[in-house]
């Protein structure tokens, strides 16, 4: 047995009650509080046992260590707490967007779940609309769109696959009547009532086989029948057929099918092409009787129209021939000539870089060819700026001013496209009594003046006896739109007004342009491609967004949707394909047309002293090239001061409330209604004293250093430091494209006039 040792601890003695403290020895101050003690087991091990003290600081130390441990457990917690609220946060985020995203239509649910899973997904049909659609525009951009932008779209042999099975038949198209046989079951008796319309598209005339049908095909001319609403935004091709006219029977058919659908047609519109003119003479249409016995009901008619953007290129065409022009009566029994010459001599006193009409060019009249089936062209050279500025500067052609107002005036009634408007002619027909009135008034000045107006031709210098086809047209359409409404109030209470766009065919022009896009550079397509892309017009949305541009065609709608199979069809935004290239003007015109005024001579002579007024200026004459001037520069100062009236209203007032002759502002009254600014005599002094500096600056081009608003601004400012700096940055930025305007128009004259010459000099080699 091992000896045992054994260590005590003892106690140090207790200090008595009464001990003074200050007795306390340093060796009892160094004693230890406790002792621990040490025994020595029978194996040689040694075990300590602690005191109270010790195994209390023992266990702090433990808690201390667990504490640490449950701090950082506590933390990676806190962690990963924080990680999964992130990835909740995101996945609700993303579960939003893809909501919103299925919301409007941006994605389907099933591009959603392929998105998001990466499985396969049976399309819906509106899936492979959208993606037939964007494959109409171009097969590149479908790949870059579903291999680079990784958009979830069907299939090329998806589409194939859904496209086969829905085919079309000449005649009238099953699947567009169960459209609107199932579209009818919802509609108000206003939205039931519809128009028909017909016209020829020319197709490419080759050889073609048709692998679906197996079947070679020919084929020059394609004719498609639409419907559309008369009170509503809907339409619908309906019928289709290839080198077939339409006779009175077909469209009785036709007709007789839309009225059993619960449809109500009221009128049927064409062109004037002779085919059509053959068919509605067969029909029992004539120059006293603008409608035909309705197909579907002997008690009721069917009211004609001519296609009234048409008629108006017609009435263009005849004016500007190059041997003729139209023979307008006076009331003293003499005549006078409506031909280019007027719009030519009106050309040559505006033609300068401030100029009052600025939209009128040599094209608008020397245009020929294909250009001419550009509605703009008539539109603007018959417009109310053209015939007011030809009333101002060229007072000798009254009467012609007059013919122009009155085919603009008409021409506004026949194509209305809102119900209000601030020019009574173009508000919906009958849509007020102040409207009414205007209308009425425009519809007989147009009769009146068509119904005594003769073509001129060399043969017949003083008109012909005889009507032209377009006269009768305007007279056809006149009448129509009168007996149309009369009708309609009778049957129809609750219409107050016709919208009259809708009686014309900007809705077919609008097809035809789609079909011709749709191929890219191929848009003069043969018959199966043409059948092939009017099935994909019915299936998918319009794969078409129609360029704007001022080499237009042919005036489309805007902002309406077809009736198709599958999903609402919307239609071009705008203005279609673009036309041919300029016109080679005329050498003589160009030549006289480079004469140009020198502006700083004229404005700092236009800030001298006032000279009394010559006879030509106290009889209202503004054609002096001072005259011509200032109006248009006070015209500029108008729009600036218009734009600019949130910062200083002081800059002008509306032309009913300003002063008459303060300012040169008669060009601003003649084509104001009342809304235009008339700039305020101090105002048109800042910016006449601007013009001069601008001259100054820029010289008979361009500055091309850089700086040149800043420096324009800058040296305003110095002449005027009290005006807002925002309204001398608009003015100079305003004159400065206007200059960029007229060198670029004048560029374009050059280059017209070198190509000119070069094709005469290659001729003649």
């Amino acid at each position: 047995m091992s000896q045992r040792r054994r260590t005590v601890l003892e106690e140090m003695p207790k200090k008595p009650k009464n001990e003074d403290p200050d007795d306390v020895s340093m060796e009892e101050e160094e004693q230890p509080a406790e002792v621990s003690v040490a025994l020595e087991v029978d194996n040689g091990a040694e075990v300590t046992i602690l005191t109270p003290l010790e195994e209390v600081a023992r266990l702090q130390r433990e808690v201390d260590r667990l504490r640490r441990v449950m701090e950082g457990q506590r933390r990676r917690w806190r962690r990963a707490k924080a990680i999964l609220l992130r990835e909740r946060n995101a996945a609700q985020k993303k579960a939003a967007t893809l909501d919103a995203l299925v919301k409007n239509g941006v994605l389907s649910k099933e591009q959603v779940r392929q998105a998001t899973t990466g499985r396969r997904v049976c399309w819906s049909p509106k899936d492979v609309s959208k993606a037939l659609g964007l494959r109409c525009i171009s097969r590149k951009a479908y790949q870059f769109a579903t291999s680079a932008l990784r958009v979830p779209l069907p299939s090329i042999s998806t589409l194939s696959r859904r496209t086969r099975a829905f085919q079309i038949a000449p005649g009238v198209m099953d699947a567009a009547v169960a459209v609107l046989e199932a579209s009818a079951q919802g509609m108000t008796p206003l939205e039931r009532l519809c128009v028909v319309c017909f016209d020829e598209m020319s197709v490419n005339g080759r050889y073609c086989y048709d692998s679906a049908a197996d079947q070679l095909m020919a084929a020059s001319k394609l004719q498609v029948l639409m419907v559309r609403g008369l009170c509503s935004k809907w339409k619908q091709p309906l019928y289709y057929e290839f080198d077939a006219a339409m006779t009175p029977e077909k469209l009785a058919d036709i007709i007789a099918r839309i009225e059993s659908l619960g449809l109500q047609v009221v009128a049927a519109v064409s062109d004037m092409g002779p085919g059509n003119e053959a068919m509605w003479k067969k029909a029992g249409v004539t120059d006293s009787r603008s409608w035909i016995t309705h197909p579907s009901d002997p008690e009721r008619k069917l009211w004609v129209f001519a296609d009234a953007p048409h008629l108006v290129k017609l009435v263009r065409t005849h004016t500007v021939d190059e041997k003729g022009g139209l023979v307008l009566p006076r009331g003293d029994g003499t005549t006078a000539l409506l031909s280019r010459q007027c719009f030519l001599e009106l050309l040559e006193v505006t033609r300068r870089e401030l100029s009052p009409c600025h939209k009128l060019t040599h094209f608008h009249v020397e245009a020929s060819g294909q250009a001419t089936q550009r509605v703009y062209l008539a539109a603007q050279l018959f417009s109310n700026s053209v015939g007011k500025a030809m009333e101002m500067l060229l007072p000798r052609r009254q009467l012609q001013s007059e013919a122009i107002l009155t085919v603009d005036k008409w021409f506004d009634t026949m194509n209305s496209r809102t119900r209000f408007d601030p020019r009574l002619e173009r508000c919906g027909y009958g849509a007020s009594p102040e409207a009414a009135a205007a209308q009425e008034a425009a519809l007989r000045n147009m009769e009146r003046l068509i119904r005594n107006t003769r073509k001129a031709t060399p043969g017949h210098p003083g008109g012909r006896r005889s009507l032209l086809p377009f006269q009768r047209g305007i007279l056809r359409s006149t009448a129509s739109l009168r007996g149309l409404f009369a009708d309609l109030r009778e049957s129809t209470p609750e219409l107050n007004y016709i919208m009259t766009s809708h009686v014309n065919q900007d809705c077919l022009e609008n097809v035809f342009s789609q079909l011709r896009g749709m191929g890219g550079q191929n848009q003069h397509p043969d018959a199966v491609e043409t059948r092939s892309r009017l099935r994909i017009l019915l299936m998918a949305p319009s794969p078409l967004v129609a360029v704007s541009s001022r080499a237009r065609a042919v005036q489309l709608e805007a902002d309406e949707a077809f009736l198709t199979t599958e999903t609402s069809l919307e239609n071009l935004t705008n203005l279609a394909f673009r036309g041919l290239d300029f016109q080679v003007e005329d050498q003589a015109l160009v030549d006289g047309a480079t004469d140009e005024t020198d502006m700083e001579q004229a404005f700092v002579a236009s800030t001298a002293e006032e000279q009394p007024p010559s006879d030509a200026t106290s009889s209202g004459s503004c054609s002096s090239e001072l005259g011509i001037d200032r109006e248009a520069l006070a015209f500029v100062a108008g729009y600036v001061a218009r734009k600019c009236s949130a910062i200083d209203p002081s800059l002008g007032c509306r032309t009913g409330e300003a002063t008459p002759g303060a300012v040169p502002d008669r060009w601003l009254r003649v084509v104001s209604r009342g809304g235009l600014t008339v700039p305020s005599p101090r105002w048109m002094a800042v910016v006449e004293g601007f013009e001069v500096v601008f001259c100054l600056v820029m010289g008979d081009t361009v500055d091309k250093d850089p700086g040149i608003v800043r420096r324009l601004c800058d040296a305003l400012a110095v002449k005027e430091p009290t005006l807002d700096r925002r309204i001398i940055r608009k003015l100079a930025r305003t004159r400065m494209h206007i200059r960029v305007r007229w060198l670029n128009s004048a560029k374009a004259d050059a280059a017209e006039k070198r190509r000119g010459v070069k094709q005469t000099h290659q001729h003649s080699v």
